[in-house]
């Protein structure tokens, strides 16, 4: 019975041992997703970043914040500011990439919930063309596991205007996040 016991408990280890071993493999795959993007971002490789995505339908959409949008009808008027919400594709944004002599996406503060099939990161974002930043927000990814690799399956995120707004330190954006959960 005593040797029972102990196979049983020798056991319930080796699987927790393999659980955690498989939760920080998809965790690193989803991050070499997240590195890939930026990446292709940068070198505006097409074909890089396309394989990142599930085939068929894929959300791409984003909403500009409340505070840029309310500085764009006090600057433009509210018959000429733009509207808060636009949606495309991933193979659109990667077309107009190719506007700007160089681009890219940076990510901080990123946060990966993962079940081993589905997952989903929030990040933080900062958006730069032509050396400059464009705009800023938060960031959210969903994936879907499939045939063994991680494919995203919608981004969608939110808009802050640099034009308008600075983009507040990581630790003031790591202290708003925690806030946020509780």
């Amino acid at each position: 019975m005593k040797n029972i016991k102990v196979l049983i408990f020798g056991c319930l280890i080796c699987i927790q041992n393999i659980t955690a071993q498989q939760k920080a493999d998809n965790k690193k795959e989803i991050n070499a997703i997240i590195e890939k993007y930026s990446e292709s971002v940068i070198k505006r490789d097409s074909i890089a970043f396309y394989d990142l995505f599930n085939d068929g339908t894929v959300t791409w959409c984003a909403a500009l914040m409340d505070k840029s949008q309310n500085k764009e009808i006090e600057t433009n008027g509210k018959e000429k500011a733009r509207s808060n919400y636009f949606s495309g594709t991933y193979k659109g944004f990667m077309r107009s990439l190719f506007r700007h002599q160089s681009t890219e996406d940076k990510f901080d503060n990123i946060h990966i919930i993962e079940d081993g099939t589905v997952a989903a990161v929030t990040m933080d974002y900062s958006f730069w063309a032509d050396n400059k930043m464009t705009n800023f927000g938060g960031k959210y990814l969903t994936l879907i596991k499939r045939d063994g690799k991680w494919k995203i399956t919608s981004v969608i995120y939110s808009l802050e205007l640099t034009s308008y707004f600075e983009q507040p330190s990581l630790a003031i954006r790591k202290k708003e996040k925690k806030l946020q959960l509780l």
